[in-house]
C-alpha cells in the first residue's frame, strides 16, 4: 500500500507500530509516524545503560519478527557506544530461571508485549537477582499480579512512550452505553459480551479491564496525534492566500496531495491534552518522549508503578534524560546501586587490560607500574606522575620523592666527616711537630719546605671531602671537584719534588754529572708550581666550557629522587682524574727509581709505599663510581680521597714521627753519619 500510494504522492500518516524500513526516504518519501520510531526508542535504552555504567548486559525477545528485529538492532548500537551483550535469547514460550542464572550480566533488557511478559516469566516466579529494563507498550493492568510472577519483576525499569491525557475521552467513555449512543452496533457487541462489568461501571470499567488496554490506549493517542498533524497542516495549506480564494477549483485539487507533504514536514503543533510541542524529523518519525517507570512489588503483592524519569530525543546532548535515582526501588538482591561488568570493578591503583578471546568489555586488573597510578574505578590506562613524584603503596595518587643524598646527620656521611676531621687534625698535628722540631737532623734531610707544602696540601684534602657531604648547591658542586683534583695534584707534585731532590743529590755526587748544576737551585720548587698550575688549567676550562650544577635523579632509584651535583662534563671529570693517575704514575717511577740510594733519610720506599696504596684506591674508585647509586656515589669518591690521603700521610709521616718522638737517638747526625 506504502508504494502504491507513493506514485500518486499521496501523504500517509501511520498511528502504529512502523517497519523501521518505511524510514528509508529515498524509497518513501510520503509517509509520517505519529508514534516515536524504534531508533528514539533505542536512544533512549542506550541513554539508560550509559546513565548507570551498565556495561554487560543480557537481551531476551518474545519469538516474534518485529521484537527479534528490535534486540538485534538494540544489540548492535550498545556494541557501539563500547559496551557487550553477553547473550541474546529468543524465547518461544517460558524463561527458565536455571538458563538466566548462568549468565553474570545483572542487567536484562526485555522486548516483549505485556501479556507475553506475563506468560514467558511464569515460571521464573521467586526473587531475581537480575535487573529487568522492559521495553513494552505500556505498564502492566493491576489484576495480572495474582501470582508469585510479581516478585521477579520488583525493582524492574519500564521505558514506555509518554501518553498525554487526551480531554474530554475518559468521561465519554464512562458516559457510553446502548442507551444514549443508540444505534452504535459496535457498542452493543461489547455490551451484550460484558454484561456483568457493564452493570458495575459502565463501559469505562469493561475498558480498563481489558487486557488490551494499554495497546489501545496508544493506537488512541497516535491516532489523535494524526487527526492533529494533519488538521495543522491542511490548515497551513489552505489558509494560503491563492488557496483560500480558489480551493474549489478542480485543478487544485490534485495540488492539494504533494503540498500537504510539504506541510505535513514542516508542521509543528501542540495536541489539546499535551505540553509538547510535536513536529516530524527528517525520517517523517515525531520526536520519542518516553517515561521511565520502576516497578515496586510490596509484601502483600500489592504493586505500584512510580514514575522516575523521562526522556526526550529532540532535547539538547546531555539533557535528553532526566532520571531521578533516589525514587528508584531496587531489587532487593541490590543494597545499591546495581553494577554490571564482564569482570570485577577496579579500584584506583589498578587498570584494566583485556582478556584474550573475550569481548571488549571482559577485562582483568592489573597493578599500575611503578611510577603510574589510577585515581578512579575501571580505568583503561595508568597516569604516569611527574618527574619529581612517586606512587604511595596503593597506586592511586601520587606523592613526592624521597630526597636522597649523604647527609651530614646520615650515619654514613656522619662517620665520614668523623674520619675527615680525624685525619685533619693529625696532619695539623704532625705539621706542629715537625715546625716544633724543625732544626733536627730527619726534619731538614727531606726538604721541609716541601713537607710543610704536603702536609698542608693534606690537611687541606681531607677538608676538601667535606664539599662532597650535605645538600648540593650551587657553590659547593663547582667548587668541590676544583678544589680536589688541584690540591690532591698539589700533593702529587710535591711528592714528585722531594723524590727529584734526592735523585738530584745523589747524582751530583758521581763525576761530570749534568745535574750537579741543579744541585741547592729552585728547580724543585718550580716543578711542584708548574705540575699544580697543570690541573689549574685543565679545571678552569672545564669551569668555562661545563661548569658542574645541582641537578636529580629519579630514575636510578624508585621512588626516591637523587640530590646530585651534575658534573657538567663527565670528560673534564676523567680528564681531571687521569691528570692526577699521572702525577701518581711519575711520582711512583721516580721513587721507585730512588728506593735503593743510598741517603740516610731516604723517603723514596715509603712514597713508593704510599704510591702503591694510591693506585690500589684510585684504581678500585673508577669501576666503584660508574656502578652504584645515590648517595653510595659521593661515599665511594669521599672515602677514596680519605684512603689515599691516609696513604700518603701515613707512610710517610708517621715513621719520622716515631723517631722524633719515640726513638730521638735516631735522629742525630751521629747516626745520619754512620748510617752514610
Amino acid at each position: 500500500m506504502a508504494d502504491l500510494l507513493s506514485l500518486y504522492k499521496y501523504p500517509q500518516l501511520i498511528y502504529g507500530a512502523k517497519d523501521p524500513i518505511l524510514d528509508d526516504k529515498n524509497h518513501y518519501p510520503h509517509i509520517f509516524s505519529t508514534i516515536p520510531s524504534e531508533h528514539s526508542l533505542n536512544e533512549a535504552v542506550v541513554a539508560l545503560l550509559q546513565y548507570f555504567e551498565w556495561k554487560w548486559v543480557g537481551i531476551i525477545a518474545y519469538s516474534d519478527v518485529n521484537f527479534e528485529r528490535s534486540s538485534e538492532e538494540i544489540k548492535k548500537e550498545i556494541i557501539k557506544i563500547g559496551y557487550c551483550v553477553e547473550f541474546l535469547i529468543i524465547v518461544k514460550k517460558y524463561i527458565i530461571k536455571s538458563i538466566i542464572q548462568k549468565y553474570n550480566a545483572n542487567i536484562i533488557i526485555i522486548f516483549c508485549s505485556i501479556y507475553k511478559i506475563y506468560s514467558t516469566f511464569h515460571v521464573y516466579s521467586k526473587s531475581s537477582d537480575k535487573v529487568l529494563i522492559t521495553v513494552t507498550e505500556g505498564k502492566f493492568p493491576p489484576y495480572l499480579f495474582l501470582t508469585p510472577v510479581q516478585h521477579s519483576l520488583h525493582g524492574s525499569l519500564w521505558i514506555c512512550i509518554h501518553k498525554e491525557e487526551i480531554p474530554g475521552l475518559k468521561r465519554f467513555i464512562q458516559n457510553a452505553s446502548p442507551t444514549t449512543l443508540p444505534g452504535n452496533t459496535f457498542l452493543d457487541g461489547i455490551w451484550r459480551k460484558n454484561d456483568s462489568s457493564a452493570s458495575k461501571g459502565g463501559l469505562l470499567a469493561i475498558f480498563y479491564e481489558s487486557p488490551n488496554i494499554e495497546n489501545s490506549i496508544r493506537l488512541v493517542h497516535g491516532v489523535h496525534s494524526a487527526v492533529y498533524a494533519a488538521a495543522h497542516a491542511l490548515h497551513g495549506l489552505l489558509y494560503k492566500p491563492h488557496m483560500r480564494e480558489n480551493r474549489n477549483e478542480p485543478h487544485l485539487q490534485k495540488y492539494i496531495s504533494w503540498q500537504l507533504i510539504y506541510h505535513l514536514k514542516t508542521v509543528s503543533f501542540t495536541t489539546s491534552g499535551g505540553n509538547t510541542e510535536k513536529h516530524f524529523d527528517e525520517r517523517g518519525n515525531v520526536p520519542g518522549n518516553f517515561d521511565i517507570w520502576n516497578l515496586v512489588v510490596f509484601p502483600n503483592w500489592t504493586l505500584k508503578f512510580v514514575e522516575v524519569g523521562t526522556f526526550n530525543s529532540s532535547a539538547p546532548q546531555g539533557e535528553k534524560l532526566e532520571l531521578n535515582v533516589s525514587k528508584i526501588q531496587w531489587n532487593s538482591h541490590f543494597n545499591q546501586v546495581p553494577k554490571s561488568a564482564c569482570g570485577a570493578s577496579c579500584s584506583p591503583g589498578q587498570r584494566k587490560v583485556l582478556r584474550e578471546g573475550h569481548q571488549v568489555c571482559c577485562y582483568d586488573c592489573v597493578l599500575c607500574p611503578d611510577g603510574e597510578i589510577t585515581n578512579s574505578s575501571d580505568m583503561n590506562n595508568c597516569i604516569k606522575c611527574n618527574e619529581h613524584q612517586w606512587t604511595d603503596e596503593r597506586r592511586d595518587k601520587c606523592i613526592q620523592r624521597e630526597t636522597e643524598y649523604l647527609s651530614f646527620h646520615d650515619y654514613l656521611g656522619s662517620i665520614l666527616m668523623g674520619i675527615s676531621l680525624l685525619l685533619c687534625m693529625m696532619s695539623t698535628v704532625i705539621y706542629l711537630i715537625f715546625y716544633r722540631h724543625r732544626t733536627t737532623c730527619i726534619v731538614k734531610a727531606n726538604n721541609l719546605f716541601l713537607s710543610y707544602i704536603l702536609l698542608f696540601s693534606l690537611t687541606l684534602s681531607f677538608l676538601s671531602s667535606l664539599l662532597f657531604i650535605g645538600h648540593p648547591r650551587n657553590v659547593t658542586c663547582l667548587v668541590r671537584q676544583m678544589t680536589f683534583g688541584i690540591i690532591f695534584a698539589t700533593a702529587l707534585s710535591t711528592l714528585i719534588g722531594k723524590t727529584m731532590t734526592v735523585v738530584i743529590a745523589f747524582s751530583a755526587t758521581k763525576p761530570g754529572s749534568k745535574l750537579a748544576k741543579w744541585v741547592g737551585s729552585q728547580i724543585t720548587n718550580i716543578s711542584v708550581l708548574l705540575l699544580s698550575l697543570g690541573q689549574v688549567t685543565i679545571c678552569l676550562f672545564w669551569l668555562i666550557c661545563c661548569p658542574p650544577f645541582p641537578d636529580t635523579d629519579t630514575k636510578s632509584m624508585a621512588g626516591k629522587m637523587i640530590v646530585l651535583c651534575n658534573e657538567g662534563s663527565v670528560v673534564a671529570f676523567y680528564i681531571m682524574i687521569g691528570y692526577i693517575g699521572i702525577l701518581a704514575i711519575v711520582s711512583f717511577l721516580l721513587a721507585y727509581y730512588a728506593r735503593r740510594l743510598p741517603d740516610s733519610f731516604n723517603e723514596s720506599q715509603l712514597i713508593t709505599f704510599s704510591m702503591l696504596v694510591f693506585c690500589s684506591v684510585w684504581v678500585s674508585f673508577i669501576p666503584a663510581y660508574i656502578n652504584t647509586k645515590g648517595r653510595s656515589v659521593v661515599a665511594v669518591e669521599v672515602f677514596a680521597i680519605l684512603t689515599s690521603n691516609a696513604g700518603l700521610l701515613g707512610f710517610i709521616f708517621i715513621p719520622k714521627c716515631y723517631i722524633i718522638l719515640l726513638r730521638p737517638e735516631l735522629n742525630k747526625k751521629e747516626h745520619l753519619m754512620r748510617k752514610t
